[in-house]
């Protein structure tokens, strides 16, 4: 009988620091994303990254891919979604879209709501390289 109450007493604690540990690991993943976001990072236009991207993407991939990039370019479209993340498509001359940029925060959608096609723009993200689109994409993007 004491043994089942010792046993059933650690369950209970156990279940008890489940909910901390997992917002300690939810509040340390945002502390990194916040550090990297207002860390510094390699600024490069628009143009440039998808010419990199398009001439050798292996290549793009090891200067680019994981790190923080600071992209200056013109706003295509946007997206403001009433639920969900804002998002810029950027364009190039010929309005071709050349770079996506995901993942900026809701405080963001006012800003965004703002721009038209043609403004000129910077966003800083990180850059995850090709996915989905052959375009290079920015996540967790922030207006500068």
């Amino acid at each position: 009988m004491r043994m089942l109450r010792s046993l059933s007493a650690t369950i209970v604690i156990a279940l008890a620091l489940l909910p901390n540990l997992s917002c300690a690991s939810l509040q340390k993943e945002m502390n990194q994303k916040r550090a990297e976001r207002e860390g510094a990072g390699v600024p490069i236009s628009a143009k440039d990254l998808h010419r990199a991207y398009e001439s050798n993407e292996a290549e793009a991939d090891k200067l680019y891919q994981g790190k923080m990039v600071i992209v200056t370019g013109t706003v295509g479209t946007t997206s403001t979604p009433a639920m969900g993340r804002p998002a810029i498509v950027l364009i190039d001359d010929q309005q071709k879209p050349i770079v996506n940029c995901f993942g900026f925060s809701a405080d963001a959608t006012e800003a965004i709501a703002k721009l038209k096609s043609g403004d000129k723009v910077t966003v800083k993200g990180k850059c995850m390289g090709r996915i989905a689109t052959d375009e290079p994409t920015l996540e967790d993007s922030v207006l500068q």
